[in-house]
């Protein structure tokens, strides 16, 4: 099956995707008609795609697509979050397609770029304006055998969550002692 990303910048235009491609994936479009076709899938939005239990419990169930949509607030985030989908796609789904877009404003979401990965490998990437990323994944979607064990999340996007929930992250910094 064909999969396209269209990645878009915060002032441009929408790209059509090539002739060819099955299933289209943009930031805050509806999820494509044809998706069941990939298998299991589920669609994380904003700080979903960093709860641990949630991404823990999916990985138990044998989710095939895992689709993260992070909404970053900061170049740092999204450089995080493409780490994580990359350790997700060895332990939670096979594969992981980062839908993201770019060119907002720093603290606002939308930062960063879109990613599609099957079991480690990046297959696509795209990092700023109205790049088209497109891979073929085989069906049904492989799946890790057996799963790695769940990735920690990163320092950064665990700061961002306990920001987001009113807590403080406790962290321990050598120069803390």
């Amino acid at each position: 099956m064909r999969i396209a990303i269209i990645q878009r910048g915060a002032s441009a235009a929408v790209v059509e995707p090539p002739a060819g491609i099955d299933l289209v994936f943009q930031s805050g479009a509806p999820v494509p008609l044809g998706i069941e076709q990939l298998g299991s899938v589920t669609v994380l939005e904003g700080d979903d795609v960093l709860d641990l239990d949630l991404l823990r419990s999916l990985a138990l169930e044998g989710t095939d697509v895992l689709v993260l949509m992070p909404r970053s607030e900061s170049e740092l985030q999204a450089e995080a979050v493409l780490e994580f989908a990359i350790a997700l796609s060895d332990s939670v789904a096979g594969l992981v397609l980062v839908v993201e877009d770019d060119g907002a404003l720093p603290g606002e979401p939308g930062h960063g770029g879109s990613m599609i990965v099957l079991l480690g490998e990046v297959l696509g990437e795209a990092m700023s304006g109205s790049d088209v990323i497109e891979a073929t994944v085989g069906i049904p979607v492989p799946q890790p055998v057996p799963r790695d064990p769940l990735p920690s999340l990163p320092t950064i996007l665990a700061q961002r969550l306990a920001n987001h929930q009113g807590r403080h992250l406790d962290t321990e910094y050598p120069s803390d002692g």
